[in-house]
């Protein structure tokens, strides 16, 4: 999978009706947002815990649960379109770093009004609010997100995140990152160097990471 041509795309699923994907050509992290999330691939079958997540590799379906499905796949794949599953976000990725890549997703928990400082990654992704409310800059647009909605970030622009739900805010997030991150290692990059002494007053919780074929 060549890291240039890519796009990255996150799926509800229903828990009225089963939803398959293909695997062709793609990489799949599955995230349990509200209950167990069934699985069934050349495994067999399996389960996800409640805000829990895994990758997925080949061809596999969610049976009759409510999951968020994030897709990596090349640009000119177009999106699963099949029943039981709705797009909510698909942005392409243009990487600005060379050599080898993996795909990370994690967990990113804040305390009520805490305020990150201004920032980018070194990788772009997407995140996807699990619970609370965000008022976030990107670049030079504001916006504000509540549950459930997914956003993009492109790691070039600075962006500064607020908690202003009252309490604990929740997100997770996919993103595709320089191989000599793997491990977990931190893809923060501070605007200036004041901002990386600024306290950040988050709770991280690493799902897991896959390194990219190229």
């Amino acid at each position: 999978m060549n890291p240039s041509a890519l796009r990255l795309t996150v799926y509800d699923t229903s828990a009225a009706r089963s939803a398959e994907f293909r695997g062709d050509n793609a990489t799949y992290f599955v995230y349990a947002p509200d209950g167990l999330v069934a699985i069934r691939d050349a495994d067999g079958d399996s389960a996800i815990a409640p805000d829990e997540g895994r990758f997925v590799s080949g061809q596999f379906a969610v049976t009759r649960s409510k999951a968020w499905v994030f897709e990596l796949a090349p640009v000119n794949q177009a999106p699963s379109l099949a029943d039981g599953t709705d797009i909510v976000l698909s942005h392409p990725l243009d990487p600005a770093f060379e050599g080898p890549a993996i795909l990370r997703a994690d967990r990113v928990a804040s305390d009520p009004g805490s305020r990150t400082p201004r920032h980018g990654h070194r990788g772009a992704g997407i995140r996807r609010l699990l619970r609370g409310a965000i008022r976030a800059a990107i670049g030079e647009r504001v916006e504000r997100f509540d549950a459930g909605r997914a956003w993009f970030e492109s790691g070039s622009e600075w962006v500064i995140g607020e908690n202003i739900s009252g309490g604990e805010n929740v997100f997770v997030r996919v993103m595709l990152l320089p191989a000599d991150l793997a491990g977990g290692l931190s893809s923060f990059v501070p605007a200036a160097p004041e901002e990386a002494k600024a306290p950040r007053a988050i709770n991280y919780r690493l799902f897991g990471e896959i390194t990219l074929d190229r």
